[in-house]
């Protein structure tokens, strides 16, 4: 498939696509006598995954090292990939996890003190008291 119909499908765009082949994150892609690039279903995917982490904020260098040894699913497939390689990959991938679960913990922290003011500010216009509103009173509180 050409670039054009692996930006449709990864919603990526052309640019970015032509972006990542440049500047290393993606492998060369076969071409046509014609110089135009010819997509496997593999480097969709491929590519599909590396806007995943991109989307996820792993970093270019991140990304860069995740992807230096292009789609491996096929030597994985066919056992003929390294172990080392496979190890380094799945260490970048525990660390982006980890800082992952960090910002999520973080986020229900955020939520759970929108969701103490909006409580509180539903008491002020409802004219009731609640727990939550104490606390603001009190300085408990300082959202």
């Amino acid at each position: 498939m050409n670039i054009k119909e692996v930006a449709e499908r990864t919603g990526l765009s052309a640019h970015t696509i032509r972006f990542y082949e440049r500047s290393g994150l993606f492998p060369k892609i076969k071409r046509s006598k014609n110089g135009i690039r010819e997509f496997r279903d593999s480097d969709v995917n491929f590519l599909i995954f590396m806007a995943t982490l991109k989307k996820t904020g792993m970093s270019l260098e991140d990304i860069s090292e995740f992807t230096k040894d292009g789609c491996i699913l096929e030597r994985l497939e066919s056992g003929e990939m390294p172990k080392e390689p496979v190890r380094n990959r799945l260490s970048i991938l525990m660390d982006h996890r980890n800082k992952l679960l960090e910002q999520q913990r973080n986020i229900e922290l955020f939520i759970n003190a929108v969701t103490q003011k909006i409580s509180f500010y539903e008491s002020y216009i409802e004219g009731t008291d609640n727990k939550e509103a104490e606390d603001f009173k009190d300085g408990r509180n300082k959202v």
